[in-house]
């Protein structure tokens, strides 16, 4: 076959197995943009389970009998994107399976605050797409139910029931306000009626997880053949853990020393802890949290333009709103509008609040965590250049081939995000600002325990306790905040992707630079990076490098 026969045979099969991919899990769909698909929640029934990993074997098989070095580069890579894409879900499928042992994988299906905060369609039919999701809820957990382990680790069904809780806490609470100015009363009863249903499900389902954590902590480990093959069909890199686990050993060692380094030119004499703990202390009162963070997003996406950083190819915005109660895990997120969204382009910055039923001490813990300099750092991760502004390269740019939109990789997506905020610290921003290199430095120390102990949760034993410990040894954490991280890695093995993708990038960028030479540019090479949309960083050396040869790490 011809490369004039190949690339649109190519184009063709990717098409349709974007949209089998679509089919089968539309809450995707519905959330790159593509509102077909609306109101509905994957059937995660063994039988549709079956169905879906024959239909992906197939699709390899198909894609395979094409001659992948007959099309040309930009489609050469779509190609490798798309094989990685679907060999990524055969492996969840058949090797990982959240659905016998990680509920917190499934929270997401159920999020349905998309429809009532984009504003992509009259508010009455985005309440009738949410009321129809929030119906499927009963028998969408009854099949989870089904499926999962009577056992699972204590630690990940606290985590689980905790998410499912503020899940019915959410539509309870959260979504009560939702119908305000609708006129219809047939839609108010129907999407009312809706998530009672829903949130009373969702109660009965956090009754039959508790006891599956009786047993105790143990079995949340996947392991190092798991690892290993997450890594290969995640993020496309081919490497021995050992190796792995000695490149993250040696960046959080240099970041420990350089941390310390930064200290004694702020105030010598005195420790680390000593400095960020007065760094902790100046920070927004809880009540202040969410404007004070709206206010200082400007500023940063103006120093953008200023410093020629990086192309930012639209005037949108983001919302800065309070983290919704099923997310509550996280510190703060960036939840932007879809790929393929035409008309709802509203982004939100969550920012985790102080909940009402903590002591002053644990209140004064999590705040000391947003103070003025981290609360930059992060917004830099989540907003400018981080995430927000990857999103407007993959709505705004160049026209990418829709594989690059939909197959993104967590290792490219959080790993930019994580190098942005050491790269801003490079360029004239950072300039007189040590505070605020101790504080992204210390960003980067959590980054690198997530690393560490991810690899040590799930591969050597380490335990909750250990991994607690080790935050707070090495990232200057509160037990807190600490024990919150550490639980995240006991579902999340894949946490270790923000320390791994910054590494790859860097070691891209070194060695991009070195072939340019005097003709590189730090702009052209963020611009240039972020045309592709996110795949796994190692496909992208061939795109990138003219001796694409070398290690991704």
């Amino acid at each position: 076959m011809t490369q004039n026969d190949t690339d649109p045979a190519f184009q063709q099969l990717s098409q349709r197995l974007i949209k089998d991919h679509w089919d089968f899990y539309p809450t995707a769909g519905s959330r790159i943009g593509r509102h077909e698909y609306d109101g509905r929640l994957p059937d995660l029934s063994p039988s549709q389970n079956a169905r879906r990993v024959g239909e992906l074997r197939q699709g390899l098989t198909e894609l395979r009998g094409l001659d992948a070095n007959a099309l040309d580069q930009a489609s050469n890579l779509s190609y490798r994107i798309m094989e990685l894409f679907l060999r990524r879900e055969l492996f969840i499928f058949n090797d990982l399976k959240p659905l016998e042992n990680n509920p917190m994988r499934h929270t997401g299906y159920l999020i349905v605050s998309g429809y009532i905060r984009r504003d992509y369609a009259p508010l009455e039919d985005r309440l009738r797409s949410a009321a129809s999701a929030m119906k499927q809820a009963p028998d969408f957990l009854d099949v989870l139910d089904r499926a999962l382990s009577d056992t699972l680790s204590s630690h990940v069904v606290d985590m689980s029931v905790e998410s499912y809780a503020g899940m019915a806490r959410f539509y309870r609470v959260d979504l009560a306000q939702a119908t305000e100015g609708v006129n219809d009363s047939e839609v108010v009863r129907e999407f009312d009626e809706a998530r009672e249903t829903a949130a009373a499900a969702l109660d009965r389902f956090v009754e039959r997880l508790k006891p599956r954590g009786s047993n105790g902590p143990e079995g949340f480990a996947i392991g190092q053949k798991l690892y290993s093959d997450m890594l290969a069909t995640g993020e496309g890199l081919e490497a021995p853990l050992s190796q792995i686990a000695a490149i993250g050993q040696a960046n959080l060692e240099d970041n420990l020393a350089r941390i310390k380094e930064v200290a004694q030119g702020i105030s010598p004499g005195r420790s680390v802890k000593e400095i960020v703990e007065e760094i902790g202390r100046n920070h927004p009162q809880a009540q202040d949290l969410i404007p004070e963070t709206r206010d200082m997003l400007e500023d940063i996406r103006q120093s953008l333009i200023d410093f020629d950083v990086i192309s930012v190819p639209s005037e949108d915005r983001c919302q800065v709103i309070e983290t919704p109660t099923y997310m509550r895990y996280a510190f703060a997120a960036m939840d932007s509008a879809g790929a393929l969204e035409t008309k709802a382009r509203e982004s939100f910055y969550y920012v985790t609040p102080v909940e009402d039923d903590w002591t002053g001490q644990q209140r004064e813990e999590w705040l000391s965590n947003f103070n003025y300099d981290t609360l930059k750092i992060i917004s830099i991760h989540e907003v400018y250049p981080g995430h927000f502004v990857h999103n407007l390269h993959n709505r705004y740019g160049r026209e990418l081939p829709l594989v690059n939109r939909v197959a993104t990789s967590y290792s490219f997506t959080e790993g930019w995000a994580h190098y942005t905020e050491q790269m801003m610290l490079e360029t004239k921003y950072g300039e007189g600002q040590p505070r605020l290199l101790l504080t992204q430095l210390l960003e980067a120390l959590v980054r690198n325990c997530r690393y560490m102990c991810s690899l040590r949760m799930h591969t050597e034993g380490m335990t909750l306790e250990d991994a607690t410990r080790f935050f707070m040894d090495n990232a200057y954490m509160a037990e807190l905040p600490a024990r919150r991280e550490a639980l995240r890695g006991t579902f999340d093995p894949g946490y270790l992707n923000y320390t791994l993708g910054k590494l790859m990038i860097l070691k891209l960028r070194e060695d991009y630079q070195q072939e340019q030479g005097s003709a590189y540019n730090l702009k052209d090479f963020h611009d240039r990076l972020l045309s592709f949309g996110g795949p796994a960083l190692p496909l992208l050396r061939p795109a990138m490098l003219k001796n694409a040869g070398g290690p991704a790490l």
